[in-house]
């Protein structure tokens, strides 16, 4: 682990530009560098650091009954993960397990400087609790769609956004791999995604789908299909 201060003058300017405490407090963060998918904590695992990232994602998820995988949400550039942040705070271990999707680098900071943080430097407690804010308002959002969207909207959601991200190519996508980032069964998706193949939305290969009617797909997001 090596000292990167810039990181943290680049994704979190409040710090540095913050109080003394807050400015002292940097000094003592660590950069952790972890390779692309890899996992980063297991559901049952105590937390002994805060981590603030600063490159690549970090996908938490939890694994339900019968082993079936539900996305939480990521973690992105400029945030902080939210169960790190309520597990480093109660003392309680993780609920569920988070993995790196791509290299990451990320600020660390151990739980005694942390709790140091939050007691004599305003600016990083502002940080703190701002973000675990913000991210956990997300998290519930995430939970309301898995609860109460129909699966054939969420499916449509995930393939516009993805298209989106990747215009006019295939989409390297498993049937399984779209199963956990919608919380579903890997039936359940194919026979959604046979469906939409049939209604012309999409063609399916292996391994891999094309989007071919994004206004259709729109149409069956909002519920007006």
């Amino acid at each position: 682990m090596t000292r990167t201060p810039d990181a943290a003058e680049r994704f979190f300017p409040t710090l540095t530009a913050g109080d003394a405490a807050s400015r002292l407090l940097l000094a003592s963060a660590q950069t952790l560098e972890i390779p692309a998918d890899q996992p980063i904590f297991h559901a049952g695992s105590a937390c002994r650091h805060y981590v603030l990232v600063v490159d690549g994602t970090i996908r938490v998820q939890v694994i339900g009954q019968g082993g079936r995988e539900a996305v939480l949400y990521r973690v992105l550039p400029g945030q902080a993960c939210v169960l790190t942040t309520c597990c480093i705070l109660s003392g309680d271990p993780y609920p569920a397990e988070g993995f790196s999707e791509s290299p990451v680098r990320a600020l660390s900071f151990s739980k005694p400087i942390f709790d140091r943080g939050l007691e004599e430097a305003p600016a990083f407690r502002r940080l703190v609790f701002a973000n675990l804010g913000q991210r956990l308002a997300e998290v519930i959002c995430r939970m309301e769609e898995l609860a109460f969207r129909p699966v054939e909207t969420r499916l449509a959601a995930f393939l516009l956004e993805r298209g989106e991200r990747e215009p006019g190519r295939a989409l390297a996508l498993t049937h399984q791999e779209i199963a956990i980032e919608l919380g579903s069964a890997r039936e359940v998706v194919s026979r959604h995604l046979k469906l939409m193949e049939k209604a012309g939305l999409v063609a399916l290969g292996r391994s891999s789908l094309q989007v071919r009617d994004p206004v259709g797909l729109m149409r069956l997001r909002d519920g007006s299909r």
